[in-house]
C-alpha cells in the first residue's frame, strides 16, 4: 500500500532520485517496525518472557532473513513499476511524434488549403501589375512561411523568439491581403522561453479562419506575456459562413504542452475576446 501510494504521489519519470530516497527510507523504517513488532510478540506471548534480556540475540537472525525477504519482494514491486512507468513514457513519447507530425500537417494543409492558394495568387497576380519590388517581397515572405513549416518536423520546442520571426513573415501575407484591418500586436516582455513550433501560426490561422475582416471590422491580435503564460487574444467578429473545424490544431496543442510543459494550455471566452494561454517552457 505505502508503494502504491508513493508511486501516484511522484513520478518515476521525473522525479527518479527523489522517488527512490523517499521509498527506501519509508520502506525499511515501515518494515523494520513491523518485523520488530512481530517478533516482540512472539516473545512476550508465545515464549512468555517477562524482560528484553536476550531479545536482539534470539531474533536477530531470523529479523535479517525477514528485512532479506522485504528488500527482495521490493525490488521485484518497484522494478515493475518503473518498468511500467518508463513504458507509458516512450508511449507518451510516440504519442508526442504523431501529435506533432499531425500539427505540422494541419499547418501546412491551411497554408496549401485551395482558398489560401488561391488568395495568396490573386494578391501576388495584383502586386505584379502594379509593384514588382512587393512582389518580390512577397513571394520571399511566402516562401519563407512554407520553410518555416517544413523544417520543424525535427523540433520539440523553439525559442519564442523564433516563432515570432516566422510570425512576422506570415502577418506580411495577410497584410497585403487584407490591409489595415488586419494586426498583430507583440508586447513579450522575457523572451527567454521556449514554446511549440507553428503554435502562434496555428491560432492565428484559426482567428483568420473564423472571423470578419473589414473595414467595418478589423481583426486585432494580441501576443503579450506574464510571468507564467503567453497570451494570444483576438477580437470576435464569427463570420456567417464559418468553415467546418475539428479543432485539430488546438487539441494538438494541449496535448503537447501537457506532455512538454506539465500544464494544460486554457482557451478563455472573456468581454468579446477568444483568449489561449499557453504556458511558458523555460529554456
Amino acid at each position: 500500500m505505502i508503494i502504491v501510494y508513493l508511486i501516484k504521489k511522484y513520478s518515476w519519470i521525473y522525479q527518479t532520485k527523489r522517488v527512490a530516497i523517499i521509498h527506501i527510507i519509508l520502506g525499511l523504517v515501515f518494515s523494520i517496525l513491523v518485523i520488530f513488532l512481530f517478533y516482540l510478540v512472539l516473545w512476550v506471548f508465545v515464549m512468555h518472557r517477562k524482560t528484553l534480556h536476550g531479545f536482539f540475540f534470539h531474533f536477530k537472525t531470523g529479523f535479517f532473513i525477514c528485512l532479506s525477504l522485504y528488500l527482495i519482494v521490493v525490488l521485484i514491486v518497484y522494478s515493475y513499476y518503473f518498468f511500467r512507468s518508463w513504458r507509458e513514457s516512450l508511449l507518451n513519447e510516440e504519442r508526442l511524434k504523431l501529435e506533432t507530425l499531425a500539427l505540422q500537417y494541419e499547418s501546412l494543409k491551411n497554408q496549401v488549403n485551395p482558398h489560401f492558394l488561391f488568395n495568396s495568387l490573386n494578391v501576388l497576380t495584383s502586386l505584379i501589375e502594379r509593384d514588382k519590388d512587393a512582389s518580390i517581397k512577397y513571394v520571399k515572405q511566402l516562401s519563407d512561411v512554407f520553410r518555416y513549416v517544413l523544417d520543424q518536423n525535427v523540433r520539440e520546442l523553439v525559442p519564442v523568439e523564433t516563432e515570432l520571426k516566422f510570425i512576422e513573415s506570415y502577418k506580411f501575407l495577410q497584410n497585403i491581403r487584407f490591409g489595415n484591418n488586419f494586426h498583430i500586436e507583440t508586447n513579450i516582455k522575457e523572451k527567454n522561453f521556449l514554446m511549440v513550433p507553428l503554435a502562434l501560426q496555428i491560432l492565428v490561422e484559426n482567428a483568420v479562419k473564423h472571423n470578419e475582416i473589414s473595414t467595418e471590422n478589423p481583426l486585432t491580435i494580441h501576443i503579450y506575456d506574464d510571468d507564467d503564460y503567453l497570451y494570444i487574444s483576438n477580437n470576435l467578429q464569427p463570420r456567417g459562413n464559418l468553415p467546418d473545424s475539428n479543432q485539430i490544431g488546438l487539441k494538438t496543442l494541449d496535448f503537447q504542452y501537457e506532455f512538454l510543459a506539465k500544464r494544460k494550455m486554457e482557451v478563455l471566452n472573456a468581454d468579446n475576446q477568444f483568449i489561449v494561454k499557453l504556458p511558458k517552457i523555460n529554456t
